[in-house]
């Protein structure tokens, strides 16, 4: 298992950076989220009586094992890189990987943290946040031009690179996880969008990418 990313201090080194970039922007530029699980939670006991137009996750389990599951594959790859030791033990018998394996991971960690950071740094440029964590500006310039949920597009880079480093089912149950818990995070954060600006907003969703750009000869879905 030497030829494993795990075993390559620059692959590493980048794990590592990306880790202390991710907890430093989450202290430094914290972007609030009105459809957090927290807020989600809470939300659950006021939108019956008080706002409709709050969306509910409508499985509260589901609302707790997701994310649950997501930050726990994320956890195990970042201390898979960090001790491969670790590593070694869940990875599935006789895996290997070939140096184009470690330079595909190493790309999708780059380009991830650059999304993020680029994302990040606009809201908090462009934009102010409510106390439920809506923000009172539309952005639909810069990165939000390409995509309307970049954090997410660059998270979900990270973790694949994540997963690239260290191809553990374990780690693959995590990243599945975070895929479905976005997806329903995402459309739950549109619904309050689009009642917050309504056409402005409707017309941006038509022509912008959720997740990856969509260029002007793909079909508007």
């Amino acid at each position: 298992m030497e030829g494993i990313p795990l075993t390559m201090p620059a692959v590493r080194l980048l794990v590592g950076g990306t880790g202390a970039l991710q907890i430093a922007l989450l202290v430094a530029l914290p972007v609030p989220s009105p459809v957090s699980v927290r807020r989600m939670r809470s939300r659950r006991h006021v939108a019956a009586n008080d706002d409709a137009s709050l969306p509910t996750a409508p499985d509260r389990r589901t609302d707790l094992v997701l994310p649950s599951l997501a930050l726990g594959g994320l956890f195990l790859s970042l201390v898979a890189a960090a001790w491969p030791a670790i590593g070694f033990i869940i990875l599935p018998p006789g895996a290997g990987a070939s140096i184009g394996l470690a330079l595909a991971s190493g790309g999708c960690l780059v380009l991830g943290n650059a999304v993020v950071l680029v994302a990040v740094a606009a809201l908090r440029r462009q934009t102010t946040f409510d106390s439920r964590g809506q923000s009172r500006k539309l952005v639909t310039n810069g990165i939000f031009g390409w995509l309307q949920h970049p954090i997410v597009t660059g998270m979900g880079l990270i973790y694949l690179g994540l997963f690239l480093i260290c191809p553990s089912p374990l780690v693959l149950v995590g990243l599945v996880c975070f895929a479905c818990h976005q997806m329903r995070r995402t459309a739950q954060e549109e619904m309050l969008l689009a009642a917050r600006f309504g056409r402005p907003y409707l017309q941006y969703r038509a022509r912008v990418g959720r997740f990856w750009p969509r260029w002007p000869s793909w079909p508007m879905t």
